[in-house]
């Protein structure tokens, strides 16, 4: 199990977990609610069936989230170990995309 991203995957859902129309909106801007702010991230209520997170590694130094602020993000997957679905800002290059570009992804 892990991340599950229907563009690179063959399965249509993630044993459950994630709806038709969820897997549907994968790839889309979506937007939310910001329901909790932390140092590591953005907990973001989408209005699905799992809240997502926006992870401080696409936050840059001058982005400030507050509790109740609509965030618009791009649906990039659902990780189904922490049962979220992770968010990227528009214009942030995915971080799996960072790696494989230095090398550093199997």
């Amino acid at each position: 199990m892990g991340l599950y991203n229907p563009v690179e995957s063959d399965e249509t859902v993630t044993d459950g977990l994630v709806t038709e129309a969820e897997t549907g909106l994968m790839g889309s801007i979506v937007e939310g609610e910001a329901i909790a702010v932390f140092r590591w991230g953005v907990i973001v209520d989408l209005g699905l069936s799992w809240v997502a997170i926006l992870d401080v590694l696409y936050i840059e130094d001058g982005d400030s989230y507050q509790v109740g602020d609509r965030v618009s993000c791009y649906l990039d997957c659902f990780d189904e170990q922490k049962r979220k679905f992770i968010l990227r800002p528009p214009g942030q290059v995915p971080i799996a995309e960072r790696l494989r570009r230095r090398g550093l992804s199997s």
